[in-house]
């Protein structure tokens, strides 16, 4: 087997890396400048190099590709970039909160000082006053020096997504992590829990424990300035909805100073503050309280997907709509745009280079890649102190030249993983010359094995993978 069975992954690896740089530049854009600017650079170089690699290791993709790729990078970054700085202006929208509240070391409170948010936007929507403010841990922080460490090692960037109430006693229901052990493992689920309760601001009010007596106090815990409030609060209908909406599961979720309010992690996007209060305006309409004015805000709209979104559905929204709707109903967490493009990525960069290993080692184990006669002109032991091998790399590596098609090919440091013996210089053998890109020499039916269960094992991760993602199976309970 030759030193290009690295080809493939170092490529799928480049692309990959080139992505998780483009996602990293959105998180900074328009706070960030120069942090952004050094990502989306970085990501522009590593896919120029990478499609250079690909290019220069003989595969008949045609060259003008080399220049497209960075073109294409450059052109979605600045897309991305351009819809996140003005998706805020092209709504009837407010930067001066006239409802809810704002974080501040920490605290929910009416007034905050400018460092504390980055941006807030506040507009009425199917009847609903909507007000979105972007923060940071470390904000207003100057007396908390460790938490504005803290939160710039972590970037700790936060959305606050708010949907006006007339004022009630306040109410915190936060997700607990391991709530479903031992019947469900759920780390993933519990990571996000915490990453996004760490940043929600509390009420400032004084809060005590409250309990259901029911099955929803192992899974939530419920915090008040009123029992009898949160009693009423929590009937039957609202407990199944935090139940049973995944959403729900991972984010906390707040009654307080005139505000329904859910905290997020991440930056404040379009997509994530229609989604985000949609579900505010769902769980409001699901309260069965006798206040007169409650029962009003609640009844405000259509809170469908339809009626709620409108053409605000973000990316990919025809793909989103049905996968989303297909994971809810399995429990599993719906995705975003980003998230769905990351997890293809990575399981396309599983299966497609795993895949042509596999298939190029079946090719040769079936007798259907073609046999070529290898002259041996150079070898390297390694457990030998000496090598006459023009490489100088660790490993039985064999130098040599075979002829196929009538062509002349030399063979520079052959990674010998067969178990027969070891030729040596001067000797013929039998390789076989797979048909698929990189074109692996295989010197062995025991290499082909080997290669094939090396394949076999990232197509499945990546099929598992799509398979979470695309087509969930439902959590047993």
């Amino acid at each position: 087997m030759d030193d290009q069975l690295a080809g493939p992954w170092l490529i799928a690896g480049g692309y990959t890396v080139a992505l998780a740089l483009l996602l990293l530049g959105g998180r900074f854009d328009g706070r960030r400048p120069t942090a952004a600017a050094v990502s989306y650079a970085l990501c522009g170089v590593l896919v120029s190099e990478t499609s250079l690699y690909w290019l220069s290791t003989g595969s008949a993709v045609p060259g003008w590709l080399w220049f497209a790729f960075p073109l294409v990078i450059v052109a979605l970054a600045a897309w991305r970039g351009y819809r996140q700085k003005t998706w805020i202006g092209r709504l009837d929208a407010s930067g001066e909160p006239s409802f809810g509240v704002l974080p501040a070391r920490g605290i929910a409170v009416t007034q905050a000082s400018p460092d504390s948010v980055e941006t807030a936007v506040e507009f009425d929507h199917n009847g609903h006053r909507l007000l979105g403010v972007e923060y940071r841990l470390g904000g207003g922080s100057e007396g908390f020096p460790e938490l504005a460490r803290t939160a710039d090692l972590t970037d700790g960037t936060y959305a606050l997504i708010q949907l006006r109430t007339p004022v009630v006693p306040s109410v915190v229901i936060t997700p607990a992590t391991g709530a479903f052990e031992p019947e469900r493992f759920t780390p993933l689920e519990d990571a996000r829990i915490t990453r996004n309760t760490v940043g929600a601001p509390k009420p400032d009010a004084l809060l005590q424990r409250f309990e259901t007596g029911t099955e929803f106090d192992r899974r939530f815990t419920v915090t008040t300035s009123d029992p009898e409030f949160a009693a009423a609060l929590l009937s039957p209908g609202v407990r199944g909805l935090l139940e049973g909406d995944p959403w729900f599961r991972v984010r906390e979720v707040a009654f307080h100073g005139g505000s329904l309010w859910a905290a997020e992690s991440g930056t404040l996007t379009e997509e994530m503050m229609f989604a985000d209060s949609r579900r505010l305006a769902v769980l409001a309409s699901t309260v069965d309280w006798e206040d007169t004015d409650f029962r009003a805000v609640a009844a405000a709209s259509d809170t469908s997907d339809a009626g709620w979104l409108g053409g605000r559905r973000g990316p990919l929204a025809g793909l989103r709509g049905p996968l989303n709707r297909r994971r809810e109903a399995a429990g599993r967490q719906p995705l975003s745009s980003l998230s769905l493009v990351a997890r293809t990525v990575v399981a396309l960069a599983l299966v497609l280079p795993g895949l042509a290993l596999a298939v190029n080692s079946l090719t040769a184990l079936t007798g259907l890649a073609p046999v070529a006669r290898l002259t041996v002109t150079a070898t390297l032991l390694a457990e030998a102190g000496t090598s006459n091998c023009t490489g100088c790399g660790n490993g039985n590596l064999v130098d040599g030249i075979y002829e196929l098609d009538g062509e002349t090919h030399e063979v520079k440091d052959l990674r010998w993983m067969s178990f027969g013996t070891f030729p040596a210089r001067g000797d013929v053998v039998d390789i076989a010359v797979t048909p698929l890109w990189w074109h692996p020499l295989i010197e062995g039916k025991d290499t082909g094995v080997f290669l094939l269960l090396i394949g076999l094992a990232p197509v499945l991760a990546g099929a598992l993978l799509a398979k979470a993602t695309y087509r969930p199976r439902p959590r047993r309970v």
